[in-house]
């Protein structure tokens, strides 16, 4: 993984991150603070414009409040917060009634305070045949049978044998049945069976009922309403295709052999791509119909003679790609499943089918089906990418070359579409070794034998062929580099035989070396076998070397096209589909529309925010902050030091510079600083200056680092072991304008300050806490050691939710070869207790009453686990604190690694908005989802993040919940941008990152941990040290 700090933030040692772009949102001030203006934009550039009307005391808070008879449809004809007039205003995200899934009960007090009391009296019942508000759309006798609903005598029986605990306690479990299957006591009372937590049994049960009852919630309305309207282009075309049955075969090689002088068999030990590789040959030998994905899966409308559902291991001969003798594979293959074209559109028509029934099946036909038709002059690399072979930029001082190329996938969306879009990805330089290595050393080349071995670890090369078989035929081999001899060619010599390599290759082989003065390559792990650079080939299309930072900003350069061009060389490759004759396109009917999908949008109004005395709404995208709402130095001076290490003659000089100019710029701010003490330090040093600082009451270290190597080492002292704040910058930075600023914003963020405060997100007695979630995996080791994946958990813990508290993790180990990735969160019940337990102290002992989770890192393939496992902990770990602890939840999905782009009707107008929200048509048919583009389209083409509900205990309105979460991608304190997703979810990637670098230059990163959490400092826990 790399260390890149998302795209839209600034770095912690200043500057922008490598994606140009930062993080995310917070949420609104208490109640009484004036009301967002909701509706176009007025200005649409960063002027700060300043709330007019009423005092706040005059004012409504707009924001969440207890559910009452007139927010029922037949209610009341009143409806609070309502637009006003034809004045264009809308009204700020108000929050819902609770009931989606609940029938509340008459709540007392909670953690010592008086709540507000809910029950059946606040939701009118409805007539007969009427539904219940909140209600899922279907009865349980009108679900499809992918829903896994559980029968109400079952249901009833659950309840009678694991709710009525002596404790009350247990599992939540989502409710799968309409409210009219219970009883009416029994709707008073929950609407959910309690199972004690702790009881493996109990744990089993709940995990099969809450698999047996999930129910993603649908659209609660035709899409939202607020904002401006307009139309946007987005990167999908409509697809047809004809009705077929077609084969589904699964394929595997088992062993490749060579046989030896005798006719004997001899196994080859071959990597599994290479093994795989070699399929291909005996797909090409099967019948001309047969579709090959390039992995384990073929497609064939006929049978294959021989293959049944219990499989077959056959052996073919095949040819040696790499000239040796020919070789024998086996391989097994079975018959799978009868997989149809026609189940997309079946998905799209089907009322009933929810995303736990996707096609995934026919999606993954339809796409082999659309890559192979697309091949053409393309390199095949993954499941759904085709690369152009010459690369776009080759950057010879790192290693690496950028290649173009283009991504198609079938979408089942209001229609069967398919979604193109452009990519781009670094892949190793690939040609001669030695020709390579000197065109980045040049000649130097003989004095860097050990960067040169760093550059080349674990690179798989391919000889020349010189080497012979017994018929004398010349073959090549392929060997992995585990590093470099510490003598040349010329001199290094093979025992064996007494001559040097260089002499051996050329009595032997009759090859006099061209390059003799460089090192050999070592190509055996347990045994010293070197072979001269000259003589091999770096096979294309490898991971790179390079530091990730330092390919990510050159894969954003070369991707950052304007959305117009990308749009236009869009066109052009959906065009060569559309023309191809490939037999595949007669053979399923294959239509595709030549224009692209012109959609309805909106762009949503951006909010009001309060910088201390001054208040004003935020201009689109970005602002200036003029000063902070809450400056850290409100209790008193700050008071700080720097530290440099050496190694830069300039390290004086930027210590100097940020003595004077940074309590100058904060005072802008309001932020009074003192006169730091200075110091250049070894690196040994670093603890003994740490705990000298704290002893004289210094509340934060500033660090200027002129390398990487030092951070990791810096941090673990902070955020792990002293308590100590710091803020690292890069020398570099330091004559950047704006740098000054920016680590303002940081440093007052971590020493506890409010940069703003969001004004429109929620203002009222109701206490809300989100959360926001991420995992991060690790990067494939160049080495046995397996690094596992890490989680960051975070959740509010002010009601304004512009502070937060962090629980980071290792996850346990779920190994597979050498990568371990679990996505599912681990002891989620615990972190989430913690969390709730540190609001609580921060409420004067209130639980807050709505969960609002936004939970990065889930594709649509994990969403049934992950909600079926994550949110049994998160209402176990309510329950836990308090038996008849009951919040609602609402548990919202962000997506990042899709393709789907929008670009305006107008070219001249470059990217869309910040705002503009699309909930429909390419959206799911009936779920509730929707994209929203929330940052500024600093280059190339903007992202939207894609939101998918998957549990709502709330009551939501796309309005409602669209503009709370635009709202939060406005709070995000380490720059005044709104950022491309909520606030909290852009911590929880920066706390995982920032365990990531705690354990980057550590043999046993254990020692960080107790019982799976890393042991951040007391201090820290709601620090926000991640800024």
């Amino acid at each position: 993984m790399q260390r890149g700090r998302g795209r839209g933030g600034y770095s912690d040692r200043g500057g922008y991150d490598d994606q140009g772009r930062s993080g995310r949102g917070s949420y609104g001030p208490p109640r009484g603070a004036p009301r967002m203006s909701a509706g176009p934009d007025r200005y649409g550039d960063d002027r700060q414009q300043f709330s007019s009307g009423p005092p706040p005391s005059a004012r409504g808070y707009g924001g969440p409040r207890p559910p009452r008879r007139s927010d029922h449809p037949r209610g009341g004809s009143g409806q609070r917060g309502a637009p006003r007039g034809n004045s264009g205003e809308m009204p700020p995200p108000q929050f819902p009634p609770r009931g989606r899934g609940h029938a509340w009960r008459p709540r007392g007090d909670i953690g010592g305070q008086q709540q507000p009391s809910f029950g059946l009296d606040d939701f009118p019942l409805p007539k007969s045949g009427e539904k219940l508000l909140g209600q899922s759309r279907e009865t349980s006798s009108e679900r499809a049978p992918s829903e896994r609903s559980v029968s109400s005598d079952h249901r009833r029986a659950s309840e009678a044998d694991y709710a009525h605990k002596p404790d009350g306690s247990g599992d939540r479990i989502s409710p799968s049945a309409s409210s009219d299957s219970l009883s009416e006591p029994a709707r008073q009372k929950k609407s959910h069976p309690i199972l004690r937590p702790g009881s493996d049994l109990a744990g089993a049960l709940a995990k099969l009922s809450m698999q047996r009852s999930i129910h993603i919630p649908s659209r609660p309305d035709k899409g939202g309403s607020s904002g401006q309207r307009c139309e946007v282009i987005a990167n999908c075309w409509d697809l047809k295709l004809l009705s077929k049955a077609v084969l589904m075969y699964f394929i595997e090689p088992v062993a490749v052999y060579r046989l030896d002088k005798e006719k004997k068999k001899v196994e080859l030990n071959l990597p599994p791509r290479e093994k795989r590789a070699l399929l291909q040959q005996v797909v090409n030998g099967l019948h001309r119909e047969v579709i090959y994905d390039g992995g384990h899966a073929i497609y064939s409308e006929k049978p294959i003679p021989g293959v049944t559902k219990d499989g077959v291991t056959k052996q073919m001969n095949i040819v040696d790609p790499l000239n040796r003798d020919e070789l024998l594979l086996d391989y097994r293959i079975m018959e799978v499943q009868t997989v149809h074209t026609s189940d997309v559109a079946n998905f799209i028509t089907n009322s009933k089918a929810t995303s736990l029934d996707m096609p995934q099946d026919s999606i993954r036909l339809l796409d082999c089906i659309l890559k192979t038709i697309c091949k053409g002059s393309f390199e095949s690399l993954g499941r759904a990418a085709l690369f152009y072979t010459d690369p776009v930029k080759v950057v010879h001082d790192k290693l690496f070359s950028i290649h173009k190329g283009f991504i198609t996938s079938v979408r089942p969306q209001w229609k069967v579409r398919v979604n193109v879009d452009m990519t781009c990805k670094a892949f190793f330089t690939s040609g001669n070794l030695a020709d390579v290595m000197y065109e980045k050393y040049g000649d130097g080349i003989v004095n860097c034998s050990r960067q040169m071995a760093t550059d080349l670890r674990r690179i798989r090369v391919e000889t020349i062929p010189f080497y012979k078989n017994d018929a004398g035929d010349k073959y090549s081999r392929r060997f992995t580099i585990h590093g470099l001899s510490s003598e040349s060619a010329a001199t290094l010599m093979i025992t064996d035989v007494n001559q040097t390599v260089a002499e051996y290759f050329d009595k032997h082989h009759n090859i006099r070396l061209k390059y003799p003065e460089l090192p050999c390559v070592k190509v055996n792990l347990s045994r010293d076998v070197f072979l001269p650079m000259e003589l091999l080939n770096i096979i294309p299309y490898q991971a790179p070397n390079a530091k990730k930072s330092e390919i990510a900003s050159e894969v954003i350069r070369c991707a950052a096209i304007r959305p117009e061009e990308r749009f236009r060389e869009l066109d052009t490759f959906v065009r060569e589909i559309i023309k191809s004759s490939h037999p595949l396109v007669k053979e399923f009917g294959i239509q595709v529309d030549p224009k692209p999908q012109q959609i309805p949008a909106r762009v949503l109004e951006t909010p009001s925010a309060s910088f201390g005395r001054q208040q004003s709404q935020l201009g689109r995208g970005k602002w200036m902050a003029p000063a902070f709402f809450h400056p850290a130095s409100a209790e008193g001076v700050i008071s700080w030091a720097i530290l440099s290490l050496p190694g830069d003659r300039n390290a004086q000089r930027h210590q100097q510079m940020l003595a004077t100019q940074l309590p100058s710029t904060a005072q802008r701010f309001n932020v009074t600083m003192n006169r730091p003490e200075c110091a250049i330090i070894q690196r040994a040093d670093l603890q003994h200056q740490f705990q000298k600082l704290i002893s004289q009451g210094v509340h934060f270290i500033l660090l200027v680092l002129y390398d990487d190597l030092n951070y990791p080492a810096i941090k673990r002292l902070g955020d792990l072991q002293t308590g100590m704040r710091t803020q690292c910058v890069r020398g570099r930075t330091l004559d950047k304008p704006n740098v000054i600023p920016n680590l303002l914003l940081k440093i007052n963020g971590k020493l506890g300050g409010i940069n703003w405060q969001i004004l429109d997100v929620m203002r009222n007695d109701e206490l809300v806490m989100v959360f926001g979630a991420d995992v991060t995996h690790p990067a494939p080791t160049q080495t046995q050691q397996v690094r596992q994946s890490i989680a960051a958990v975070l959740g509010s813990v002010t009601p304004d939710l512009m502070r937060y508290a962090v629980v980071v993790r290792q996850q346990a180990t779920t190994e597979k070869g050498n990568k371990t990735t679990r996505e599912i969160i681990d002891s989620m019940d615990s972190i989430v207790g913690e969390l709730l337990k540190a609001f609580c102290r921060n409420t004067n002992g209130r639980f807050p009453t709505r969960l609002i989770f936004y939970r990065d890192g889930v594709s649509e393939g994990q969403f049934e686990n992950v909600l079926v496992e994550e949110l049994a902990s998160i209402q176990r770990a309510c329950t836990a604190l308090r038996p008849d602890y009951e919040p609602a939840i609402t548990y919202i999905v962000v997506q990042k690694r899709h393709h789907i782009r929008f670009r305006p009707m107008n070219p001249r107008q470059r990217n869309v908005d910040p705002g503009t929200v699309v909930d429909t048509h390419v959206t799911h048919p009936r779920e509730f989802d929707f994209y929203l583009c929330s940052q500024e389209g600093i280059q190339g083409t903007s992202k939207p993040a894609h939101y998918h509900v998957l549990y709502d205990d709330s009551n939501w309105t796309s309005d409602a919940l669209q503009r709370f979460t635009f709202f939060l991608c406005h709070a995000y304190m380490r720059c005044p941008r709104s950022v491309s997703y909520p606030a909290p979810t852009y911590y929880a990637h920066l706390a995982a990152f920032r365990a990531r670098d705690w354990v980057s230059d550590l043999d046993k990163p254990g020692v960080l941990l107790k019982g799976g959490r890393f042991c951040v400092h007391e201090s820290q826990i709601t620090g926000m040290y991640y800024l």
